[in-house]
């Protein structure tokens, strides 16, 4: 009878479980309890809620036992749901944020307030107007009073006819209160000219007689200087460092458009061709006082040659310092109308 051989559960004793209790701690035996055997189907079919018929010992049904269902396990939260919570959260942070900064919750009485950004508008240059304004009101005023110096060298191509292939014309003189005095020397030729009160006067040098102009060469009019006409013509480019002092850098734009004959105070009408490019450089003080000025004015060839080459370089200086000039000769008198017939 090994088949009931038993281990003593206090003591630990083997013993035959049919003689009786343990006989070393006199323990009863006691069996272990039957296994639950397992019920087959489905998971839900297990657990679901059912009312069942029980038979008493006696084999009599006992209706209405209700037998509960057993007990669901935890749902682990996976990280789906770790992604939706924080999701959810950011958009309560965002709205929270959005009715802090508009000043607490809106009533649904509240109009919507609706959030724009604004666009901040940097000006391009924002100290460069005032100093374009100020250059302005020197160059282009007729009243201008300064020392002007201005060289001009003229080359063109020798497949185009003209006068001469290169020409040179230097100007040294005054310029105050709308009238101009100076030398003008162009093509080996040199000449003073005055302009008082609108009339034109000239002479040769060194010994010439001074005569009166009886039309105004428009191209040796120095006043106003540069062609410089509006605060279109011009756009900064920054203080640099010139000469040994600090200038404010001005450029010419596409809207500057001047008379290449004044720019160079000599006759450019009979040129074969024009320029097809023209640029200013301007040199100013931080008051806008011209200190210096060049002028470049070419025409480039198909296969980039210069077939003209115009460059011209201006200085200024006693700018606002005024020059006295007097009329070197009388105007003649204006001839006096003729009689009327039979008066």
């Amino acid at each position: 009878m090994a088949e009931n051989w038993v281990r003593c559960r206090r003591c630990y004793e083997v013993f035959d479980a049919e003689e009786g209790p343990c006989p070393k701690c006199g323990a009863p035996y006691r069996p272990p309890a039957t296994h639950l055997q397992p019920i087959d189907g489905l998971y839900t079919e297990r657990y679901a809620e059912k009312v069942e018929q029980v038979e008493a010992a006696d084999g009599v049904e006992i209706p209405g036992v209700k037998i509960l269902d057993a007990p669901r396990p935890r749902r682990r939260a996976g990280p789906a749901l770790f992604v939706g919570l924080g999701a959810v959260l950011i958009v309560g942070a965002l709205v929270v944020a959005i009715v802090m900064e508009l000043g607490g919750s809106a009533t649904p009485t509240n109009a919507p307030v609706y959030v724009h950004g604004a666009e901040t508008v940097q000006p391009r240059q924002p100290t460069l107007p005032p100093i374009l304004s100020l250059a302005l009101g020197q160059v282009a005023n007729y009243q201008l009073d300064a020392h002007v110096t201005m060289q001009a060298t003229i080359q063109l191509d020798t497949q185009y006819k003209w006068k001469t292939q290169s020409l040179t014309t230097a100007f040294d003189g005054h310029i105050s209160d709308g009238n101009q005095s100076g030398t003008i020397q162009t093509a080996g030729i040199a000449q003073e000219i005055r302009m008082v009160g609108g009339l034109f006067y000239v002479r040769n040098l060194p010994s010439g007689k001074w005569s009166l102009l009886p039309n105004l060469p428009s191209y040796l009019l120095v006043c106003p200087v540069l062609g410089v006409s509006s605060t279109q013509d011009l756009m900064g480019l920054g203080p640099t460092m010139r000469a040994g002092q600090m200038m404010n850098h001005l450029q010419s734009t596409s809207s500057w458009a001047p008379d290449i004959s004044r720019i160079t105070m000599t006759d450019l009408s009979s040129l074969p061709i024009k320029p097809t490019a023209m640029l200013l450089d301007l040199w100013v003080d931080d008051n806008g006082i011209p200190l210096s000025a060049t002028v470049q004015a070419t025409n480039i060839g198909p296969g980039g040659a210069k077939l003209l080459d115009i460059e011209v370089t201006y200085t200024f200086s006693d700018v606002g310092v005024p020059t006295t000039m007097v009329a070197p000769i009388s105007p003649s008198p204006a001839p006096s109308p003729s009689a009327t017939p039979g008066s």
